[in-house]
């Protein structure tokens, strides 16, 4: 089924491996002409040659670290120079470091709002105002299942991304009726380099293997496996797509079922 965005630029942040990659990958198998982001020049480059030797669309690659101020901007840049105005923003990257709440420092907290929050809103100043005038705009973050209920030692997470989830639905509220859709994808346990890095910590913290630590966070969902990149970016396509344009101000749990509250 095609999702109706063959020549629809988009720009994916992180998106040189795990979700983000997947998201780019999916994308470009519709046609969409994509910019992948990534801090790592040598990971932007081979992602932009393997986009390009598996899609029906076109990659382009940006370097670029969202900690940093400007970055969004030279980002949006390039991608207008590449492929015109940037029509889809998937706002994705790497989560902040793990840690109880009582060890976080006022620094720790605004270290991770620059990396978590600021960047969302700065992509959104810099996109929103020309999809609205052009009646049609998809921006979906990509979150955590940490929004709906807080995981254990992930405090940085576990606020700034709500945070950044309480601002994009108040931004929903205030475009859709331009004809912009704005949502959020929470995952679940999906098998990345950086769930490994998590599970690494947690196994030397309890005394335990990274095994047993991987089948413990499966067994939590009902469908009692970790989820694979590619099933999250199915979902962010969707919401990137013709048809989910009756949907906006969505956090959308991608997570195997693991989240037992009814909506």
């Amino acid at each position: 089924m095609s999702m109706g965005i063959e020549g629809r630029t988009a720009i994916v942040g992180g998106s040189s491996t795990g979700l983000g990659f997947a998201v780019a990958e999916h994308l470009v198998s519709q046609g969409a002409q994509v910019v992948v982001v990534s801090r790592s020049a040598e990971r932007v480059s081979a992602a932009v040659e393997a986009l390009r030797a598996s899609g029906k669309g076109a990659a382009e690659g940006c370097t670029a670290d969202f900690t940093e101020p400007d970055a969004p901007r030279q980002v949006v840049e390039q991608a207008r120079e590449a492929f015109g105005e940037p029509e889809i923003v998937v706002a994705n990257g790497g989560g902040p470091p793990g840690m109880p709440a009582t060890a976080a420092t006022a620094e720790d907290l605004t270290g991770a709002c620059d990396l978590l929050l600021l960047p969302v809103q700065r992509f959104a100043e810099l996109t929103l105002p020309a999809m609205r005038a052009s009646g049609w705009g998809r921006f979906v973050a990509i979150t955590s299942i940490a929004v709906r209920e807080p995981l254990p030692g992930l405090v940085l997470s576990n606020a700034l991304r709500a945070a950044v989830t309480g601002y994009l639905k108040s931004v929903s509220d205030e475009v859709a009726a331009d004809g912009v859709t704005v949502n959020t994808v929470c995952p679940g346990f999906t098998a990345t380099d950086r769930l490994r890095v998590l599970a690494s910590n947690v196994a030397e913290r309890d005394g335990v293997s990274m095994d047993e630590v991987f089948a413990g966070w499966a067994a939590q969902a009902p469908v009692r496996r970790l989820l694979r990149p590619e099933e999250v970016a199915a979902a962010v396509g969707f919401l990137c797509s013709e048809a989910a344009s009756g949907i906006t101000g969505v956090a959308l749990p991608v997570d195997g079922g693991l989240g037992r509250s009814l909506i």
